[in-house]
């Protein structure tokens, strides 16, 4: 509560300063996710003692000119939500900050989050749907000397729960357009950043081999030109650390790297893009036990960015087997990370055209292709090559055609065939899983102000739990009310005690800046993903619900 009271006199002390000229602004929000979890027999899932548990956030900020503050107030009541880290519990306030931000200084010292480059060598950022917060509570410095140009620097401990990781952070990142600075009427770019993100952690111990240091750099280049053509490359070098394995750490110092590269062309009505990624032993934390998989797996602590570079599906079952990238270096498991690369290829047929039809028609094909790094293991160390392809983890090769029929009728057709190493994404010993998925997605508006959508699906696979299929139902009334019900049925388990229906019912209803949606139903355990970053649920039943406001 000391840091409240500290927080809070400084923001009246700015308020009351500033009456004769200008009151400032205050604004925030409110989110409150609840769940009254039900036993379920079927499933094989008992509550507990705990039934009702509750993730909620105040979020209060101040902005008077240059001059901001602000906090963020958690509770998890009794407990937090099945699936997130047991460090998130209780209550009180997680985050705060001031910040003064002028036209070529600003500093923010509390919590603080930013990004170098594309993340493959330092991001903070907070998903509450997937319990992530890796805030630094520092001090953040940046400098902008001119409009090409940005330097800043940042030191800091990492936010795990409400305490912070036992390391220090620091690190400085300066980026350039260097068509700007040789020619200020340029109206292409060409951005070229440095980066450096170090680490300091104490060590007591016997293993005289552990590292007090460990640094990071990284180099970026990136085009966008007025031509549609834009690309970029990047490269980041993980500095020498120990490998913590099952709770015991290495006698050997071991480096990691990653490249990134994309290519990509765009105008009206056509996109291309091309990215290609190859990691190896890039997982970074903030704190050396944390690197350890059989300690983490809530997947804490993360210094870095690395999410899956696959599409990011809509659907009940395309979401079903969906992969995680695989950065980190593991002798047990006989891996070094990950090689691959993504393309997408988007496509408008004009109206009046034989495939555009009357309102025109909207084409997009994604293919990704994810393999392992082979590298041959000896006596603690290894050797590998940079383009040498190993077992293949994951594919996914999906088309979405979008099309207008009529004023009122709409659809989106989609098809997924997917290559899924379960063994390698979720661990265990499981085989791979190939899968069909179609979709279809209507829409109907009855009015301006109210529709109707449906969406039909299935899954067809030989393996793990076959063949699945779905079905969707939802109501919009008035742009405020909302209403759906659905279901997804695995009819093909090979057991047919487990042949479940996983069903939800729900509803909405937004006002202004007020959300609140209630619903019911089973949740199908695995794997929950956004952008990319991917946590695990337990299968579950009961009610939630949701609310969210902002002011």
């Amino acid at each position: 509560m000391k840091k409240l009271y500290i927080l809070l006199s400084c923001i009246g002390s700015s308020f009351l300063f500033s009456q004769e000229i200008n009151l400032g602004n205050f604004s925030g929000s409110i989110e409150s996710n609840s769940q009254w979890y039900q036993d379920d027999e079927d499933l094989g899932f008992d509550a507990g003692e705990q039934r009702f548990r509750s993730n909620n956030y105040f979020k209060l900020d101040y902005t008077q000119g240059k001059i901001s503050a602000g906090l963020q107030y958690e509770a998890y009541l009794p407990t937090s939500l099945l699936g997130y880290s047991d460090k998130l519990e209780d209550n009180g306030i997680a985050t705060y900050y001031a910040r003064y931000k002028g036209d070529k200084l600003d500093v923010t010292a509390g919590n603080f989050y930013d990004q170098f480059g594309s993340g493959l060598i330092y991001r903070s950022w907070e998903d509450r749907q997937l319990g992530v917060n890796n805030s630094l509570r520092g001090v953040r410095v940046g400098y902008t000397p001119n409009n090409h140009t940005t330097i800043k620097g940042i030191l800091g401990k990492q936010r795990r729960g409400f305490e912070a990781t036992e390391a220090s952070i620091h690190g400085v990142d300066a980026e350039t357009n260097i068509l700007k600075a040789f020619d200020k009427s340029a109206t292409s770019t060409l951005n070229l950043g440095l980066s450096y993100v170090g680490k300091h952690e104490e060590y007591v111990g016997s293993n005289e081999v552990v590292p007090s240091n460990v640094s990071n750099y990284g180099a970026r280049l990136n085009y966008y030109g007025r031509s549609g053509f834009y690309g970029g490359a990047e490269y980041v070098l993980k500095g020498e650390d120990v490998l913590v394995q099952n709770g015991n750490i290495s006698n050997k110092l071991f480096d990691g790297n990653a490249f990134l590269f994309n290519l990509g062309y765009s105008k009206r009505g056509f996109g291309i893009n091309s990215t290609f990624r190859r990691m190896e032993n890039m997982g970074m934390f903030s704190q050396r036990s944390l690197s350890d998989p059989s300690s983490n797996q809530f997947n804490e602590g993360n210094l870095n960015y690395i999410p899956a570079l696959t599409k990011q599906h809509d659907y009940l079952l395309t979401n079903i087997y969906v992969y995680q990238a695989q950065p980190n270096l593991s002798f047990l498991n006989q891996q070094i990370g990950e090689i691959g690369g993504q393309l997408d290829i988007y496509y408008n047929f004009a109206k009046g055209t034989a495939l555009g039809g009357k309102y025109g028609t909207k084409l997009a094909i994604n293919g990704s292709y994810w393999n392992g790094i082979n590298a041959e293991f000896d006596n603690g160390s290894y050797d590998a090559g940079f383009f040498d392809f190993g077992k293949k983890f994951f594919h996914d090769v999906n088309f979405e055609v979008s099309k207008k029929w009529s004023p009122k009728f709409s659809s989106i057709f989609t098809y997924m065939h997917a290559y899924y190493d379960k063994g390698i994404v979720e661990g265990g010993n499981y085989n791979h899983i190939i899968s069909n998925v179609v979709v279809g997605d209507f829409l109907y508006k009855i009015t301006n102000k109210n529709s109707v959508r449906a969406e039909l699906q299935h899954l067809q696979s030989k393996r793990d739990k076959k063949n699945w299929a779905a079905a969707v139902l939802e109501y919009s009334h008035n742009y405020k009310w909302g209403f759906y019900v659905s279901d997804m049925y695995n009819y093909g388990n090979d057991n047919p005690d487990k042949r479940f229906h996983y069903y939800s019912v729900g509803g909405s209803y937004t006002q202004n800046t007020t959300r609140l949606q209630l619903n019911y139903g089973r949740q199908r355990g695995g794997l929950i993903c956004v952008g990319g970053v991917c946590r695990y649920v337990p299968e579950n039943n009961g009610f939630t619900l949701n609310l969210q406001h902002s002011f």
